[in-house]
C-alpha cells in the first residue's frame, strides 16, 4: 500500500513538473517573441528618424520615386536603402524565427510594399541577394 502512494505521488509531482515546464516555456517564447518585435520596431524607428530628418526621402521608399542620379541627395537616399534593407531583412528573419512574436506576415507584407513601392530597394536587393536572402525571396 505504502508503495503505490509513493508510486502515485512521484507521477503526480512528475505530471505537475512538466506542467510547470510547459508553463515556463510559454512565457519564455512568450518574452522573446515581445523582445524581437521591440527590436524589430526600435530598428524600423531609426530609419523613421532619417526621413523625419530629410523628409524628401520618404518618396523613395514608399511613392516610386527613381533614385538621383547624382548629389547629396542620391547618396542619402543609397546609404538609407541599406540602412532600411538591414531593417527589414532583420525583422522578417527574426520574425519567422520566433513564431511567438506572431507578426512575420505583417513584416512580409510590409517588406512587400517598400520593395513594390521603392526602385532603388529593389535595385539594391536583386543586385545583392545574399545580403538580403529574406528581401530577395519578395523581389
Amino acid at each position: 500500500m505504502l508503495k503505490t502512494i509513493v508510486d502515485v505521488g512521484g507521477l503526480v509531482v512528475l505530471a505537475a513538473s512538466v506542467l510547470a515546464l510547459t508553463w515556463q516555456t510559454k512565457i519564455s517564447n512568450d518574452i522573446a517573441g515581445a523582445s524581437v518585435l521591440s527590436n524589430a520596431m526600435a530598428s524600423d524607428r531609426d530609419v523613421d528618424r532619417v526621413m523625419l530628418q530629410y523628409p524628401g526621402l520618404r518618396a523613395y521608399f514608399y511613392d516610386d520615386k527613381p533614385c538621383p542620379s547624382r548629389g547629396r541627395e542620391r547618396e542619402r537616399v543609397l546609404v538609407l536603402t541599406g540602412m532600411y534593407a538591414d531593417v527589414l531583412e532583420a525583422g522578417l528573419m527574426s520574425t519567422r524565427r520566433v513564431r511567438a512574436s506572431e507578426s512575420y506576415e505583417d513584416w512580409r507584407s510590409y517588406s512587400h510594399f517598400v520593395l513594390a513601392h521603392s526602385p532603388t530597394m529593389r535595385a539594391f536587393v536583386r543586385e545583392h541577394p545574399d545580403w538580403w536572402p529574406c528581401l530577395a525571396e519578395l523581389s
